[in-house]
């Protein structure tokens, strides 16, 4: 089975959340959902979750600003 991740998607991996605009954010808070529901293994399915709990943090603080 393929990646449900677009080619846009894609090349956010790695990227530090930081340094994303808000557009990305977005992106990639889809992207950790589609990959969270993808992946089998429990510890996977975890770090996805985190890294989208970590971009919904940094939306929410450029928010405050």
């Amino acid at each position: 089975m393929s990646e449900p991740l677009t080619k846009n998607q894609q090349q956010l991996r790695g990227k530090q959340v930081r340094d994303m605009s808000i557009d990305e954010l977005n992106d990639w808070i889809v992207a950790c959902d589609r990959m969270e529901v993808w992946v089998q293994h429990n510890k996977a399915r975890r770090s996805w979750k985190d890294s989208r709990e970590e971009a919904e943090e940094e939306l929410a603080r450029r928010e405050v600003r």
